[in-house]
């Protein structure tokens, strides 16, 4: 794969592929041509991606002549409509594939000299293995250096497995710490009040014997802000490396731990102002936002790999009021645990991946949306 966010890839670096000969295998494939669009194109495109996505992710480059898999030339795309082509994929893939398959991202590089190169960029899934289901096809298809093949019962059968373990493993990860921060476990000791807990989880973390180095890249590591800090301390600790906002009565309002695996744990305590119990519907989002302005470059500094899902959870907030400029609601339920949100890539907006939860959120409070975003889906910060 190209090693930079999707975003940035420019015709250097497809034209890099070129000159150093990067051949076709595990995690990259070339095509000169985009699939027709008949019948046989559809499954083509839909085998590519879903071996991608039970593999270990990759891209798939439109537009690049290859002989024997290795790349000779761009062969830039004459394309009418790139978002009526981004459409066509992004349908097959919601409707031709079982479960559906997220995580597949586009990026149309422009060649100087006209036309445009499509990078196609796939990441392993975790609810693996998917099928391909699109005109009744029905199968399933890994990748090998060779290219696309068809799964047999054996690997399918360790497929399946391996997709319930990790999820099984998130689940419980989260579940635990959960109830260790219930129970006033946590790495600083903190304030009195209700938590807001957001765990930052990558894929690789669950799924790979990955440690990483927490005395390496200072700035990113140390500069993982706790959630609604503007200063803080940091800390190695057995976990991994610790930051925290100045404790006060030998008692914190948060922290960021990051964990040795790259999984960021981070915590914030709503104690309630002037002996109200109230969740200030307004900042705390923003508090998660930053937070998560400095976490995503921080991890992909440390070479952490996406996709990676974030799981929003308040703790203790049962007759919490939920303020707002003109009123608030409170919350029945003691914990609010949300389900899991994907990051595809680490320059994805937080704004838009938290807005699903951050509905969810107000929901629980009894309105219909955060009022936080306008109609255009902005993040405005009118609740």
């Amino acid at each position: 794969m190209i090693a930079k966010p999707l975003s940035d890839i420019t015709e250097a670096d497809l034209r890099l592929l070129i000159d150093e000969k990067v051949p076709e295998g595990k995690q990259i494939e070339y095509k000169r041509e985009l699939p027709e669009g008949g019948d046989k194109g559809t499954i083509n495109f839909l085998r590519a991606v879903t071996a991608f996505a039970n593999t270990q992710g990759g891209e798939l480059i439109y537009g690049i002549n290859a002989v024997d898999g290795i790349p000779t030339a761009i062969s830039a795309l004459s394309i009418t409509s790139g978002d009526l082509i981004l459409q066509r994929f992004e349908n097959l893939c919601r409707d031709g594939v079982q479960p559906r398959l997220a995580g597949v991202q586009y990026r149309l590089v422009p060649i100087v000299g006209g036309g445009t190169v499509l990078v196609v960029r796939i990441q392993k899934s975790w609810s693996a293995p998917h099928r391909v289901t699109a005109l009744n096809h029905a199968q399933f298809y890994g990748r090998n250096s060779a290219g696309a093949y068809q799964l047999d019962v054996a690997e399918l059968r360790q497929a399946f497995t391996l997709s319930d373990a990790v999820i099984e493993r998130i689940r419980t990860f989260r579940a635990n710490r959960l109830l260790a921060l219930g129970n006033g476990e946590s790495p600083v000791p903190l304030k009195e009040g209700a938590l807001i807990v957001l765990h930052v989880v990558p894929l690789q973390s669950m799924t790979s014997d990955i440690r990483i180095d927490i005395s390496s890249n200072p700035g990113g590591v140390q500069n993982l802000r706790p959630m609604g800090a503007s200063g803080w301390n940091n800390r190695i600790n057995l976990d991994g490396r610790l930051t925290f906002r100045n404790v006060s009565d030998g008692r914190s309002y948060g922290y960021a731990q990051l964990f040795r695996n790259g999984i960021i744990e981070t915590v914030l305590v709503e104690e309630g102002r002037d002996g109200s119990k109230i969740i200030p519907s307004q900042a705390y989002e923003q508090y998660i936002l930053e937070a998560l302005r400095s976490y995503f470059p921080a991890l992909n500094d440390l070479e952490i790999s996406t996709p990676a899902y974030l799981f929003l959870s308040l703790l203790g907030v049962k007759d919490y009021r939920f303020a707002i400029s003109h009123g608030g609601g409170q919350s029945e339920r003691d914990n609010i645990l949300l389900p899991e949100i994907m990051v595809g890539q680490w320059s994805d907006s937080p704004q838009q991946i938290m807005h699903p939860a951050f509905d969810m959120v107000w929901n629980a409070f009894g309105f219909d949306r955060s009022l936080n975003y306008n109609d255009a889906g902005k993040w405005v910060g009118q609740g």
